[in-house]
């Protein structure tokens, strides 16, 4: 009994030790922390977490939660209005429980584009 034991343990850690996550994040957290330190960070931040979306797309692998609408609001901040629009609606395409957010969002930057017009 004491064996049967110490062999489930061993298979629980082990299948423990292999879990790699729900969703592939990369550098993310430390990126952006790099980014709060350093502000003047942000154009390499976004140039780093674009080419990690891109890559999971191509890879066909889910891309986790939010990320498209933080590259919204990179863009966004950038004064690049078209691609913020872009990435928003990816987000609310990808994570439909992210859509009243992103409808806001995208609201608030085609009003913003409409006023910019006028």
């Amino acid at each position: 009994m004491r064996r049967i034991a110490v062999v489930a343990l061993a298979l629980l850690l082990c299948a423990c030790a292999n879990n790699k996550g729900l969703y592939q994040w990369g550098e993310y957290d430390k990126s952006l922390y790099n980014l709060y330190e350093k502000p003047d960070t942000a154009e390499a931040f976004r140039t780093k977490l674009e080419t990690h979306v891109n890559t999971l797309e191509q890879h066909k692998a889910t891309v986790p939660p939010g990320l498209y609408a933080e590259l919204g609001t990179l863009y966004l901040q950038k004064g690049d209005r078209a691609s913020a629009l872009r990435w928003y609606d990816k987000e609310r395409s990808a994570w439909p429980e992210s859509k009243y957010l992103m409808d806001t969002m995208i609201a608030a930057v085609s009003k913003s584009n409409e006023e910019k017009t006028q």
